[in-house]
């Protein structure tokens, strides 16, 4: 259990859970690095996994920490793509500390003293529920220095996160696709509502730069748009 009082709780977090304690197994060493977040679809298309995987990559190239929610599909990828890159990465879970395990496809790559660390905000004995999916999203945000949507639908934990992402007044960028399918209806509302497009990958290094530096000027657009 990591409280307020604790040298490792992250003070950007103290605001927003009103002083809950945090549970965590891993380093906690990584709450102190600066991370991006990344969320996406369980049942995201190939084209979407690729896209989180390389996003991964390029964060870690960056010493940037990867926060995602470790769910399959998009999270997953986006945890392995910057483990594989050399990176590290946070696992911000929707249930408690107690259930956590090391998925299959993460195991080989996750050192928990070094480059992983989950966390919850829920008791340790806390089971899945979907408002605790929803609810985690704070976390996300809140360790992050920036969101990135890999893809998303309509309606669901994403577009909560992106909106969380507004409301903590932090950029916010969305992968814009060459052809739209079903599955992709958030991004297009996002992008739409002025979150800032990822076309290529020149767009996507310059959005991981820009969240090392300064909030961009069109996350004032997004929040006059959303909010």
């Amino acid at each position: 259990m990591i409280s307020p009082a604790d040298s490792e709780y992250p003070t950007q977090l103290n605001h927003i859970l009103g002083g809950a304690p945090l549970y965590a197994i891993g380093n906690t060493g990584l709450l102190e690095r600066p991370a991006i977040g990344i969320c996406g679809s369980r049942n995201a298309s190939e084209n979407a996994l690729a896209a989180a995987h390389l996003v991964g990559l390029e964060a870690a190239k960056r010493g940037l920490v990867t926060v995602s929610g470790y769910a399959r599909g998009v999270d997953r990828l986006a945890h392995k793509g910057a483990l594989e890159g050399g990176g590290a990465t946070i696992a911000v879970l929707p249930q408690g500390i107690d259930s956590f395990r090391t998925v299959k496809e993460l195991r080989p790559l996750i050192d928990l003293s070094n480059n992983f660390l989950a966390v919850s905000m829920f008791e340790p004995d806390s089971v899945w529920a979907s408002w605790r999916a929803m609810t985690r999203n704070k976390v996300i945000v809140g360790l992050s220095l920036a969101l990135l949507v890999i893809e998303a639908r309509e309606r669901g934990g994403t577009i909560n996160a992106a909106f969380e992402c507004v409301r903590q007044g932090k950029p916010l960028w969305a992968m814009a696709y060459s052809s739209e399918t079903a599955g992709r209806e958030g991004n297009r509302k996002l992008l739409a509502a002025a979150a800032i497009p990822i076309r290529h990958r020149a767009d996507l290094s310059a959005a991981l730069d820009a969240a090392l530096s300064s909030p961009p000027e069109e996350v004032r657009q997004l929040a006059l748009n959303l909010l």
